[in-house]
Parts: C-alpha cells; structure tokens; sequence
C-alpha cells in the first residue's frame, strides 16, 4: 500500500502547507494535548502500511491496558505475512493481486499464528540500513514466484521454502526464536500472551456499503484483501459512532481507506473534502461504484478534535515519518471525509456501544 519517503518529501514546496496551517489554525484545530499513541514512524520505501498502523493500535491498546509504551516490530509481521501471500498466490494460480500490500487481519493472523517480538528484537533491517527500503525485497520475491505460476505450481516444497526464507533473512535479518527482554526469556508467542496478553480475536473489521445487509458480515470487494476475509457491514452512522464512542473511553481506531482522494492534502495536514455532503451513505457508495473512492492506505486515529465552528475532526497518525508534515506525521481528517473515504475502521470489539454490538451479534 502506499509508500513514502524522503526523496518524496523533498519534491513539495513549504508555501502551500505554510498556507494550510493558517487555515487550520483558523479553525482553532490544535493537536490534543493527549493522544493515546506511540511516536510516530517512517515505513520510508516500504508498502507495509497496513503493518505499521496495525502495530501502531496494537500499541495504543498495550499504552490502555496495561500503562506502559512497547515499541512493537512492524517487519515480524510484514515478514510472516509474505510469506502466507506466496502461499496463496501458488493456490490461486497467480489469479489474485500481489503485491506487500495488506490488511489488518493479516496482521491478526500473523500474531495468532507466530506471536509478536519488540522492534529491538527485530527492526526488520540488515547492519547498516537505517530506513526500510524494500525494493530489492519486492524484486527478489517477484523473482522468485514468477517462474513458479508460469509452471503451475501451487505448493511450495521444502527447498523453496527455504529459499524464500533465506531472500527474507537477507533482506530482513533473521527472526530469533527466542530473546530477553526486560529480564526475562521470551518465544513470540510466549510474549504476546504472557507479556503484552493481546487476544487478537478482540478486534473487528467494520465497513459500511449498502450492496450487503447491514448488521452481517461479508467479503469485502478490495485487492488488498487477497484473504477474502469477511467485515462487518453497518449504516455509516454507526460506524461514525462506533469511532466516536470508542475514542471517547480511551480507544483508539485502526482506519483503511482513500489517499489519492484530491481532498486529501498530507503535506498540507488534513484531509477535506472540497464541499459537505448530503447523504453519506449514498455518496460513500456511489464513489466505490464509480472507482474514486479506493482502499489504498492505512492508518491510526487516536483523538478528535472540535473546530471553532463545531465541527469534528479526527487526529490522525500516518507512517510517513516525522519529517513528513508540520505536525510531525500526524494530520486532522474532517467527519465528511472519514464517512465517505473510510473502506473500513479496525476497532476493539469492546469499545463498540453495546446496542450496535447486539444488532451485529457480537
């Protein structure tokens, strides 16, 4: 999903996100004074969005539960989870979309198969990188599997098992089995449940299009979900509710959605749509009939924030880095665009009001 990085940054002039701060501060949007994150990162070279944001409210609900910040490794789950998508694509004979792309429930599935380790255990670069670059990754990968559909295979052997292993290792550095951290010893999976005791069935995918019945679950038409997992589909209201109720009582909100929307401005630290709209439900369907509302970025909203005018809008962390925008990788995201851009919200299941939970048999 999409990437960014410095050599980007670069191409922007200052003047039009000096111009937006004005605005912005017009407004009276300042960042809150307290957000239930951890810092921001860069994911640089990488199309591992969706890992970073996925860690990234993983953390935030380590920071809920138990009071203490973790600096969780983003490439334990990026790694793993290649790993399945090969799998997958020599079953399916090529005929999905490939690419690093994801989504959260690969990240769920990755903790609930192989666990999760800290970003010091494993930061996912080789002695002497100090940013993720994976294009030579991606290009050996590609490589590697090319030859593979054109002779129709569908299963791995153990040979290229591990030879995928060993472009992995190369690229990445070797996952360690077992590790210290904080005095005592550690598997992965050992420090999920034992350590960080993250249950990664707790949190639910939530989209909302009228296509499906609302208050049931269905595959959600997107390329990136190569898994055909299944969402829970509900009215747009309740899933601007489920936000609000969830980043009102200490939660925080993993978001999937649109980036090449013109209304989404980075550099410039919002994302607006150019007019309201009159009917969310109806504009957010319509736009994914029509193709200009695509899902192809992740990331984590951790606050709201009321406007001068008393308008709403959610702070938003991106994986960008810090260089990326003047607040420093964050940005305001206003209520229309969220109801209209928004593929889907990742949230703990416990956050949801307990009347929306009933009609979705949660």
């Amino acid at each position: 999903m999409k990437p960014f990085s410095l050599l980007s940054f670069l191409l922007f002039t200052t003047h039009a996100t000096q111009a937006q701060d004005t605005t912005l501060r017009s407004l009276g949007l300042k960042p809150p004074a307290v957000h239930n994150c951890t810092p921001v990162k860069d994911q640089y070279y990488s199309s591992t969005c969706w890992s970073f944001s996925s860690v990234s409210l993983i953390e935030s609900e380590e920071m809920k539960k138990a009071g203490h910040v973790e600096d969780l490794s983003e490439m334990f789950i990026a790694r793993y989870s290649y790993i399945r998508k090969i799998e997958t694509h020599l079953k399916l004979k090529g005929k999905n979309f490939f690419t690093p792309g994801g989504q959260f429930h690969d990240a769920a599935w990755v903790m609930k198969n192989y666990g999760m380790v800290p970003e010091s255990v494993y930061a996912g670069m080789v002695k002497g990188e100090s940013h993720h670059n994976h294009s030579d990754l991606d290009s050996a990968i590609a490589g590697f599997i090319r030859p593979l559909i054109a002779n129709g295979t569908t299963a791995l052997t153990v040979a290229q098992y591990n030879s995928i292993d060993s472009i992995l290792d190369h690229h990445l550095g070797k996952v360690p089995q077992t590790f210290t951290y904080k005095g005592h010893a550690y598997t992965p999976k050992t420090f999920l449940q034992d350590y960080l005791r993250i249950n990664p069935d707790d949190y639910v995918e939530i989209t909302s299009y009228r296509h499906h019945p609302f208050y049931q679950t269905y595959v959600l038409e997107d390329k990136y979900n190569w898994t055909g997992d299944r969402y829970y589909n509900v009215p747009v209201e309740d899933m601007v509710v489920i936000t609000d109720e969830a980043l009102q009582h200490g939660y925080t909100v993993g978001w999937d959605g649109d980036v090449e929307e013109p209304g989404f401005q980075f550099q410039q630290n919002y994302a607006a749509l150019s007019q309201g709209s009159m009917n969310w439900q109806i504009e957010r369907q319509y736009t994914m009939e029509d193709g200009s509302t695509a899902i192809d970025h992740m990331m984590h909203i951790v606050a709201k924030e009321t406007d001068k005018r008393g308008n709403d809008w959610y702070y938003v962390k991106n994986s960008w880095g810090t260089y990326s925008n003047s607040l420093k990788g964050f940005l305001f995201m206003s209520k229309d665009f969220f109801a209209i851009k928004t593929g889907a919200i990742i949230v703990n299941k416990n956050a949801i009001p307990t009347l929306i939970r009933k009609k979705m048999a949660l």
